[in-house]
């Protein structure tokens, strides 16, 4: 597919009967991530248990926030959580994250919860103002580099540029960098460790353009 056509392709709202479908889109672009390397060692396991365990944030993403994924065949997907989203129970609950600990193991939950847990403390402390967060976004790997993940991001940065809200993410992934920052992001942290995992993680704010 040239690049044209990735740029240029049709950008919507997740469908509830695209969820296995998206979290296997996940499990694929997640698959050598290093957080995912941590947490699931065994690449047998992470083939095993990535696309439910992404299946289950995508349905707690279309409970809390808002779910975007390529029309079609679902290559990419990115899942945000708006200004004040609710990590309620209920959501919890419903969407099977509250599962995820018996789905994955408890060792590799701890390792997960490890890293995330850090990113989270970043997060509290570097944005104390109300900001839509880049909960996931992903590619799939044959995908990747063409202009997809950019036009995935396209609905909410536009929207909140328009209502003058902040966005965040964070990544475990260094080669991602340049990528956010290319789409108007800013570097927070850079390249911090979390705990003794080995893991390190970039976080990124963008300003709202006038």
């Amino acid at each position: 597919m040239c690049e044209n056509a990735i740029v240029n392709a049709e950008i919507v709202r997740l469908a509830d009967s695209q969820i296995p479908a998206a979290g296997a889109t996940l499990a694929r672009a997640f698959y050598d991530d290093p957080l995912m390397l941590y947490a699931i060692p065994d690449a047998a396991e992470r083939t095993r248990l990535l696309p439910d365990m992404y299946a289950r944030m995508i349905r707690f993403g279309t409970l809390a926030g808002e779910v975007y994924v390529t029309a079609g065949t679902v290559e990419g997907v990115a899942l945000w959580l708006p200004p004040n989203a609710k990590w309620s129970r209920e959501n919890l609950e419903a969407s099977g994250m509250h599962e995820i600990p018996n789905l994955i193991g408890n060792d590799a939950y701890q390792r997960y919860r490890e890293v995330v847990g850090r990113e989270w403390q970043a997060r509290e402390r570097d944005m104390t103002r109300p900001c839509w967060y880049l909960f996931l976004l992903g590619v799939e790997p044959s995908r990747q580099r063409r202009g997809l993940g950019g036009a995935l991001m396209r609905p909410v940065i536009e929207r909140a540029d328009a209502d003058q809200v902040a966005c965040y993410l964070e990544t475990e992934n260094e080669r991602n960098v340049a990528f956010y920052i290319k789409q108007g992001f800013e570097l927070i942290v850079n390249g911090e460790e979390a705990g003794a995992s080995g893991v390190r993680f970039w976080t990124f704010q963008r300003t709202p353009k006038q």
